[in-house]
């Protein structure tokens, strides 16, 4: 039997699943989270998973069924829907200031437009636009933006 190697540091479902890393099955509560409830907090110590599973929610609403072949999911869940995803991240270093922050946020929010192919009017207004990412991308894509 083939040893695998653990994931130290990797954050991104596909990493694990194509390169052949380790990997305890979480689908299912993937699947749970979907269908039911709305809204949801993630409070979990830091190096417990968090990025890791908001990154397999994303593949998984983002129609990837690849990447789960051999796990709970992929019987467990309608890979014809596909939906476009926001992703948004600030694990990328401490922010000092609030013009930084800002300035991150316009950047995520650029990347995310371009990635879901939809035009946002004015990344000066932060509110504004992230609203606009939200509904143009589920208008576009004809599918609830997640």
């Amino acid at each position: 039997m083939e040893r695998k190697k653990l994931p130290i540091g990797i954050q991104t479902f596909a990493e694990i699943r194509r390169e052949g890393y380790y990997y305890v099955d979480k689908t299912p509560f993937v699947s749970a989270l979907a269908e039911s409830g709305k809204y949801y907090f993630l409070s979990r110590p830091r190096r417990f998973g968090k990025s890791l599973f908001l990154d397999t929610l994303a593949e998984a609403f983002a129609a990837n069924r690849t990447l789960f072949t051999g796990l709970y999911l992929e019987n467990h869940w309608d890979w014809e829907r596909r939906h476009p995803v926001v992703r948004i991240s600030f694990a990328e270093g401490r922010l000092e200031r609030r013009a930084d922050l800002d300035r991150r946020i316009r950047g995520i929010l650029r990347e995310n437009a371009e990635r879901l192919q939809v035009v946002l009017d004015d990344l000066d207004d932060i509110s504004g636009s992230f609203g606009q990412l939200i509904t143009r991308a589920a208008e576009k894509h004809q599918r609830q933006t997640v």
